[in-house]
């Protein structure tokens, strides 16, 4: 599974990668799942489809370290607002890869009751729904984003008395458009 998971995430990206030229965004990002904080870069192909690439940071025990996330959004309205740019409802599939091999996205501690109370999580995905407003004269952005992860949901079916912050996570996007 976790070798599709890779497979999937590196077509994706190089797919992206040899799109024609269009709409290029400089995202900044208070995250959520995809890190504390993200800073990265959003090429949008057509006015629905955009694939974003962040760079995220996270703690362990004081500790910092790095994840890569991919993510393929869906925009199927696209309006004008008073003379900017209004994305009401996107859809998006994400993908995160923890860059820290001997930390927890890699393998479950020790703690948990069994040995594979939740699988290896060093590639991970889910999915987000948001809303972007672009500014059109200063060609600034505002997004935000609610993002589900896979195993948030399974955390919340194995364990009772858990609250949204276990499965669910919101993202604030700061963006310029190029």
């Amino acid at each position: 599974m976790r070798n599709l998971k890779a497979l999937i995430f590196f077509a994706v990206l190089t797919t992206s990668l040899q799109a024609p030229a269009a709409d290029w965004r400089a995202l900044f990002e208070r995250a959520g799942f995809l890190g504390k904080y993200a800073i990265g870069a959003s090429y949008e192909w057509a006015p629905e489809h955009a694939v974003s690439y962040l760079l995220g940071n996270y703690q362990i025990e004081g500790e910092d370290f790095y994840q890569s996330n991919l993510i393929y959004r869906y925009s199927r309205w696209n309006t004008d607002f008073f003379g900017h740019h209004w994305r009401p409802l996107q859809f998006g599939l994400f993908l995160v890869y923890a860059m820290n091999n001997q930390k927890y996205f890699l393998k479950s501690p020790d703690k948990y009751p069994y040995a594979d109370y939740y699988d290896e999580t060093a590639l991970r995905y889910g999915v987000e729904f948001g809303t972007t407003l672009t500014f059109m004269p200063s060609r600034l952005g505002l997004g935000y984003y609610i993002r589900v992860f896979d195993n948030g949901v399974i955390a919340n079916f194995n364990n009772s008395k858990r609250d949204l912050q276990y499965y669910i996570s919101s993202g604030l996007s700061l963006q310029y458009l190029f």
